[in-house]
Parts: structure tokens; sequence; C-alpha cells
């Protein structure tokens, strides 16, 4: 009788021999490949995993996200949902820029017909944001794709995109401040004078707001000579006062109140990154365990600020901390 040869799948990088090395190192699109393949199947058949084999071979979803979110129940999986969603939506992208490079390569596309395509892709992200007003995970998708794709497109048509989803989607005004690039077009960043140094530069950072601004390092913000940008950063700040503006991100806004009693309370754990909203006067917050990085009220204002883990410190039970997770 001939011996069965065992194989091991590799998943981020590591071999998996288990259901447990697949729960530790599940990554989707590792998994999802294998399941398209075939691979997964001939993989649990082999090792003798015949319950999973079974509920593995029964999957009729066709949709990538759907696949995937099979493949995470059977195989017991703890995982974020949104950002589940998130991941499966970068890689269809990812895929279908690789198939339309392909395209270019072997049938020699004119240059019209490349611009043509690059519109289209813009204009598709552009729709899927706009359809979708609400459905973090597809939004920051689509950021992330747009930042590292389309930037010239982006460029050209900030503005305009902006003033389009002001009253659309709120969400999704939030989740360009979230990403590292896009926050630039709508948030004031810091320009440095002439007579200041490269070393005097790097200590002023809104965007960071790792240390409390020193007034007397001559930096000014772009905002201050740029009238649309200055628009676009007022409106985001009235954005926040609105009556509806809690109700509309819905349970994509975190609201934490309580008095700490002088102490840190730990929010959030380190290894995930926040963007704080908002926080009461004579409240502190600050990245996860970071020595010397408290930051007050007057440090957070308007600066949307981002944080590695949340630790929080309050003495009212009635200011509150709004935040979101990038």
């Amino acid at each position: 009788m001939a011996k069965t040869i065992k194989f091991n799948l590799i998943c981020d990088d590591k071999p998996v021999r288990t259901i447990e090395d697949l729960q530790e190192n599940f990554s989707i699109e590792d998994v999802l490949k294998y399941y398209q393949n075939g691979l997964l199947l001939r993989w649990l058949e082999v090792r003798g995993y015949e319950a999973e084999y079974k509920k593995v071979s029964e999957i009729r979803e066709i949709e990538a996200l759907e696949i995937v979110k099979e493949l995470i129940k059977i195989f017991d999986i703890e995982a974020d949902e949104k950002k589940v969603e998130e991941g499966v939506y970068m890689l269809q992208f990812l895929e279908e820029r690789k198939e339309l490079c392909e395209a270019y390569k072997q049938d020699s596309f004119k240059a019209q017909g490349i611009i043509d395509d690059y519109q289209t892709g813009f204009n598709q992200l552009i729709d899927g944001i706009i359809e979708n007003p609400n459905d973090v995970a597809r939004i920051k998708a689509n950021i992330a794709e747009l930042m590292s794709g389309y930037k010239w497109a982006m460029d050209l048509n900030h503005r305009q995109l902006f003033w389009e989803l002001k009253e659309l989607s709120p969400l999704a005004i939030m989740c360009f401040l979230m990403n590292d690039e896009a926050r630039k077009y709508y948030l004031p960043m810091p320009v440095r004078k002439d007579n200041v140094s490269d070393e005097a530069e790097k200590k002023v950072n809104i965007a960071a707001a790792a240390k409390k601004e020193d007034d007397s390092i001559a930096v000014s913000y772009d905002i201050e000579n740029n009238a649309d940008k200055r628009n676009m950063y007022n409106a985001i700040c009235s954005m926040l006062k609105s009556s509806d503006f809690v109700s509309r991100l819905g349970d994509n806004l975190h609201i934490f109140a309580g008095v700490t009693d002088g102490y840190w309370k730990d929010l959030e754990t380190k290894g995930k990154k926040y963007m704080i909203i908002s926080m009461g006067y004579g409240d502190y917050v600050r990245s996860a365990g970071l020595q010397g990085g408290d930051l007050a009220s007057t440090d957070i204002k308007n600066k949307f600020v981002i944080v590695d883990g949340i630790d929080y410190k309050s003495n009212s039970s009635s200011r509150q901390l709004l935040y979101m997770e990038v």
C-alpha cells in the first residue's frame, strides 16, 4: 500500500503542519489562495482532518469575502470582521491591478488606453466610497488603494471629493484622516521658515502631536496661505460639533467616560492604532504605556492625533473620550 505523502502549507512565511499552526499563522491571502487552487483540501485530506475537510468541501460561496468568512468560522480563527473585509477588498484590488498590468504587457496597449484605464480605476474606487458611505472596511481599503496607486489623481481631485463626501459620509472623511498620506490633504501641516534648521522643524509635527508645541520654534502651517485647505479643515472641525455626528458614525465611534482616580486606565492595548476625535478639558490620553507621552485636551483638539493603544486619565464621570480604530 502506497504511503500518503504529507506536506506543509506556508502561511505568513511559516510552515503549517497542524490546525493549531493554521490558527496561529492564519493569513487571508495565503489561505484564500490555497482554497482556490485546491491545496487546502488536499492538505486537510493527507493530514487526516476529516471534519474540516467535509466543511471546506461544502462551501458554496463564490465571493472571496464570503469564502474567507466561512474559512474563519471553520478553523475557529479569532478575527475582527471589519479588518477581514478590509483585507479582502485590498487583495481584490491588487489582483485586478496585476491582471491589468499583465494585459498591458501582453497586448502592448497604447498610451491613451492606459490613461483611460487609470481614470476608470480611480473612478471605480471613488464610486465604491460614495455608494457605500457606511461600509468602513471598503472605505479604508479604497482609500489605501487611492493613495498607493492613484495619488496623482488624488492630488488633483481631493478638494472636489471632500465637498462631495462632507454631507454624504462623515465616516469617509474620518477614514481619510486616518490614512498617513491622505490626512495631509485636509489637516494643517507644518511649514518651515527659511531661518529654521531641519532639527527644529522635526520638533513640530501636528500629525503625531507627540509633544506640546513649542511656541519658540518659528514654524507656520500651510493653511495660513492656502484658503482651500483652510476651508476644508474648518469644515471638518465644524463637523465634530454637529448634532448628528456621533449617530452617523455609529459603532465605528468608541466613547468612554469615567473617573480613573488619578491613574492611567488602559482602554486599548498596544498594537492597534486609534485616532482621537475629541476629549474633555482636564483629561489626558497617551499611547499605551508611553511614559512622558501625556497629551492634554489642548494637544488633541482638532488635531486627530493617532496613537498606538490608549491610556486615559480623567477626574470626571461626564467628560467623554471619542476615538476610532484606524
